[in-house]
């Protein structure tokens, strides 16, 4: 397993853990763009942001996969056909979110509890979050401010429950990265291989 793979997958988390400071920055009220709206549309960009760090995310840390893709990469930046074109590649390509039981003589992965960021739920709020990309056309339906703010702190408490600590599958179906992004510091890394019982 490629070291320079999990860095480059760190960093793209480290992407996201900023962008996730930001939004909570926003929501917190402790910053702020000066107006609602302005605040809300950088909300969503955030978030739109950190779906498409996920699918690169998954990307970099496959160099067979970026191999693959990287021609159809550079002209491909829309989160919904990389999500597609990936699990075409790797069915397992997107984080499964995880916390460690303790409690054996071996720790071990359990799946979460908590409603987390589906592959599914990422490409539609992606989609949602693409339309504040654009002015409203004033003889049309004008956007929805209160439905963003109102979505915000579901999709935010989504994708932190999705990556606090999640695997990523390699494309070779014996290799895993283990993602820690809780705490203060930098987001962290551990390969892990498969082994027959």
């Amino acid at each position: 397993m490629e070291e320079n793979g999990l860095n480059l997958y760190l960093q793209e988390m480290w992407y996201v853990k900023k962008r996730t400071e930001a939004i909570r920055s926003i929501a917190l009220k402790k910053t702020t763009t000066l107006y609602p709206i302005t605040n809300i549309e950088f909300m969503t960009l955030q978030i739109r942001k950190i779906i498409e760090h996920i699918a690169m995310g998954n990307l970099v840390a496959n160099k067979e996969l970026y191999e693959q893709y990287s021609a159809k990469f550079s002209s491909n930046w829309n989160a919904k056909y990389i999500f597609r074109d990936l699990e075409r590649l790797n069915a397992k390509f997107y984080p499964e979110p995880v916390r460690t039981d303790y409690s054996k003589e071996l720790p071990e992965w359990k799946s979460i509890d908590e409603e987390y960021l589906t592959k599914d739920d990422a490409i539609k709020i992606y989609d949602k979050c693409g339309g504040l990309m654009h002015t409203s056309n004033p003889y049309g339906s004008q956007i929805d401010f209160n439905y963003y703010e109102t979505q915000m702190s579901i999709w935010y408490r989504k994708i932190m429950n999705l990556l606090n600590q999640h695997l990523i599958h390699m494309v070779d179906g014996k290799n895993i990265y283990c993602i820690t992004m809780n705490g203060a510091g930098n987001p962290q890394g551990y390969p892990f291989q498969c082994v027959d019982k």
